[in-house]
């Protein structure tokens, strides 16, 4: 939350502290905030999806991860169709009278190998994005999810700074005077997450060390250590016992002698009487 407020404190002060008059900066400003707010927004629905990914492939009979993937692009590929595209079309705009025209859209697709390319990339890119991003949830957990898809920020931030120094300035993003409160908040962001999960494994150790910033959780990482000791052993009891369950050919109760002498036995048995 921390993080959020300071990187998006950042993006309004930089939209309002042009060179432009009072009247620009406070658009700027005020078209920055909504777009900060349609970004939360977004991480809700985003945070959503993710637990409704990890409860479909943990149920009685789970969804596999490709199928999930499969699923959730053909619903995304009939909302788009269906609902998004003839509201762009009808919604007043710049791109040809309407907000987004689908069919200058297409023009343009078929008529540039430019935009054909770029459009092959992102589709192989958000595809594998999608595809590792369940595979995260299936194999781990869905907060392991959202907390991992939190290093996407800082690439697309590093990203723009490339593209625009690098590349072209008309694109990307450039270095100002809040860029570097921008990276305070983005370091608070990684800091977040590596405490995130502590004491169980995979997060920063935080024993009273200058990173601590005063926590200690010493007695809590000993538990923990307990505990895993406790699991394992139990898991060995537990495969000694199958262990023992399958030996089914023991010379102790199967054995072909042990069968002879007791039908020995039983007749000499049967003789005396």
């Amino acid at each position: 939350v921390v993080s959020v407020v300071i990187v998006g404190g950042t993006a309004m002060l930089a939209s309002g502290g042009g060179d432009g008059d009072e009247g620009s900066n406070n658009s700027n400003a005020s078209e920055t905030f909504w777009g900060v707010c349609l970004l939360m927004t977004g991480a809700f629905v985003q945070a959503v999806q993710f637990v409704f990914e990890e409860h479909v492939m943990t149920m009685d009979i789970p969804a596999p991860p490709l199928l999930l993937i499969g699923m959730e692009g053909l619903w995304g590929t009939i909302l788009s169709l269906c609902v998004m595209y003839p509201l762009g079309y009808y919604f007043p705009g710049s791109d040809h009278g309407s907000y987004e025209d689908p069919f200058n859209t297409w023009e343009m697709f078929t008529h540039s190998r430019n935009i054909q390319i770029a459009f092959f990339i992102y589709f192989f890119a958000i595809f594998f994005y999608n595809l590792f991003a369940v595979l995260v949830t299936f194999q781990l957990s869905s907060v392991w999810h959202a907390i991992l898809d939190n290093f996407r920020p800082i690439t697309v931030w590093g990203t723009d700074l490339f593209i625009y120094y690098c590349i072209n300035p008309l694109f990307g993003e450039a270095w100002t005077q809040w860029s570097y409160l921008q990276i305070f908040g983005m370091g608070v962001l990684l800091y977040g997450t590596a405490i995130y999960n502590a004491p169980n494994g995979g997060s920063l150790l935080l024993e009273g060390q200058w990173w601590a910033f005063g926590i200690n959780l010493s007695s809590e990482y000993e538990e923990v250590k307990r505990e895993q000791e406790e699991l394992d052993i139990d898991a060995k009891w537990e495969a000694k016992r199958q262990e023992f369950k399958v030996r089914t050919h023991s010379s102790f109760i199967e054995s072909p002698r042990i069968s002879i002498h007791t039908q020995a036995l039983r007749g000499i048995g049967a003789q005396h009487n």
